[in-house]
């Protein structure tokens, strides 16, 4: 149906407006910190260097001999989300497929002002918006600031507001460098994220640049940590690492053996991002020799999905998996879950349970409903995760 122009233009005012409330929602606080000037600019783009070219060769030939060992890996073959978002990557494939390394270093240098971060961490049409938008670029500083607040009362270094009794808003106002320094003597580590970050908006002042990605990120590690009992010889393997934040902030958390499984085109910007940001650890891609961890330094495996059998039984303590499940076809996160089961170890899920409408009509997933229904898998705990409204942390034990 053609609808008059004025009623076109007043059910767009209506969608804005509610994409706006939406919006103010996800802040832990009821507004994001309203009134509240919040220090926030992109990171200056970043020249490739010899060196970085050099990784992107590395890189390229992982990715070359994971596709070939199963061409059409990237893409799952599956509709779902990240079928949806792989399309809108197409660019950055191209470039893979060129094995051109300048060229891939370049890219990898600012890549989160390019596509191949869409759905990870801000992307090319989040990058244009902000670009675009004063406002935008206002609130995305608010939201992160809010993060840093929520990641410093998760972790004790604040004290949990009470919007019952009491101030109501007060931490949000506590300047981003008091922040920092209530983080890092509570936690013990510094948390000035790595700045390699060419093209992302972020919020804070060098070295501690924060985009919330970065908050989540310390926040999961630090979880982690503890679940692991703070066991030097503890290991991980997390299914869908983003570009390997979370396992970069482990290895700061001294947990030094750690497995990312992801698609391969992912697997290389979570190879360049930790090459780059652990210059001493040993970063070993997909078809490179493995060799065995000495206990004495960091060792961090990049993997593609179809070699997930590649990993030896009872080499890993946890298993991770932070707000993708419910964004794959649930055949493939059944084939996971039964992989997790068929090993035998603690399973950790931060996801969220609302189960919206996906790419082609069909609900997202529900973890707690696909173990339920798969069985094998009993629940240790269940608690909001403190750092993002609507997702949940799950520990479970699972067993073979």
């Amino acid at each position: 149906m053609d609808f008059p122009p004025f009623i076109r233009k007043l059910r767009k005012a209506i969608e804005l407006s509610l994409r706006i409330l939406r919006r103010h929602r996800m802040a832990v606080y009821a507004h994001p910190m309203s009134g509240i000037y919040v220090r926030a600019a992109f990171i200056p783009d970043i020249s490739a260097t010899t060196t970085d070219e050099e990784i992107a060769e590395r890189l390229l030939r992982s990715y070359s001999l994971a596709v070939s060992d199963k061409p059409g890996s990237f893409s799952g073959g599956r509709d779902d989300v990240w079928t949806a978002i792989t399309q809108q990557q197409r660019p950055f494939i191209e470039i893979l497929e060129s094995k051109n390394p300048k060229r891939l270093a370049s890219y990898l240098c600012n890549m989160s002002r390019h596509e191949a971060t869409h759905g990870t961490v801000q992307g090319a049409v989040e990058y244009q918006h902000l670009k675009r938008s004063a406002s935008y670029r206002r609130y995305v500083a608010r939201m992160a600031k809010d993060k840093l607040v929520s990641l410093a009362e998760a972790v004790g270094a604040l004290p949990c507001e009470n919007p019952e009794q009491g101030p109501w808003n007060r931490n949000a106002r506590i300047a981003e460098s008091l922040l920092v320094e209530k983080i890092e003597q509570t936690v013990g580590i510094s948390i000035a994220p790595p700045a390699i970050d060419g093209g992302l908006f972020k919020i804070g002042q060098d070295p501690y640049r924060f985009h919330e990605r970065d908050c989540n990120a310390i926040y999961t590690a630090w979880l982690m940590r503890d679940i692991l009992s703070k066991d030097p010889s503890a290991s991980v393997c997390e299914i869908g690492g983003g570009v390997g934040r979370v396992a970069y902030w482990s290895a700061q958390f001294a947990i030094k053996n750690y497995t990312i499984i992801d698609l391969p085109h992912i697997n290389v910007l979570q190879g360049f991002y930790l090459i780059k940001s652990l210059p001493r650890a040993v970063i070993c891609l997909y078809g490179e020799d493995r060799g065995k961890n000495d206990g004495s330094s960091v060792r961090i495996h990049v993997m593609p999905s179809h070699a997930l059998n590649q990993l030896p039984q009872n080499s890993t303590n946890l298993i991770l998996n932070q707000d993708s499940f419910p964004e794959i076809n649930p055949t493939t996160v059944n084939e996971y879950l039964a992989w997790v089961k068929s090993y035998g170890t603690l399973f950790l899920s931060i996801n969220h349970e609302s189960k919206p409408s996906s790419v082609n009509g069909t609900l997202q997933n529900s973890v707690p409903e696909l173990i339920a229904n798969l069985g094998g898998f009993v629940r240790r705990s269940r608690q909001l995760y403190w750092l993002r409204k609507g997702y949940v942390c799950e520990l479970y034990e699972s067993f073979g």
